[in-house]
């Protein structure tokens, strides 16, 4: 994760009225060593799901590290408050499951951000898309996606409402962050 999207998550948590709330139960999938949970005060309940959480994550007592997947995300129905993904979704073959189980679990009011590599014209465009593309499907064995700002819009975000989009950067490697709040 650069510091550019670090900064965009960290800029619509602090804005955000009801995510300065404490005691929330805050979910990052595909959280790594540096996790976007550490914006949350520790008066939150912060959980990390991955696949593979790293040495680093997994020492952390502030922290409750879950290994599994976003698939089949281990919370009752409408539990998290919170739920945070960064460049994870493009490495999900099966996505829409993915923001299916988000949804399912995220409380009525509940906030979701999803940051995601996206294609700022057409994606054979080698100007407008991502240069890592080649690069990030070796490192991660599997890198399915780019996205546009309106497939973000209306496919992951398609249910939520307040719904906003973020462009963090338009070249080399455009990358947009997504934010909207599940309706009461």
């Amino acid at each position: 994760m650069s510091p550019k999207v670090y900064n965009i998550f960290e800029d619509l948590i602090s804005n955000n009225s009801l995510l300065k709330n404490e005691g929330l139960r805050v979910l990052e999938i595909g959280a790594g060593t540096w996790t976007l949970l550490d914006i949350f005060s520790k008066n939150n309940e912060r959980i990390a799901i991955n696949p593979v959480i790293s040495k680093e994550l997994g020492a952390r007592q502030d922290i409750k590290s879950i290994v599994g997947s976003s698939l089949s995300l281990p919370f009752p129905d409408g539990s998290v408050d919170v739920i945070m993904s960064c460049s994870v979704l493009e490495h999900d073959k099966y996505f829409w499951k993915s923001t299916d189980e988000m949804w399912r679990v995220l409380k009525p009011g509940g906030s979701v951000i999803v940051g995601v590599p996206c294609y700022m014209k057409l994606p054979w465009d080698f100007m407008s898309t991502t240069f890592t593309f080649k690069r990030h499907g070796y490192a991660y064995n599997a890198d399915f996606y780019r996205f546009s700002e309106q497939s973000v819009r209306e496919v992951i975000l398609e249910r939520y409402e307040k719904v906003s989009l973020s462009i963090v950067r338009r070249w080399p490697n455009p990358y947009v962050v997504g934010f909207g709040t599940k309706p009461i």
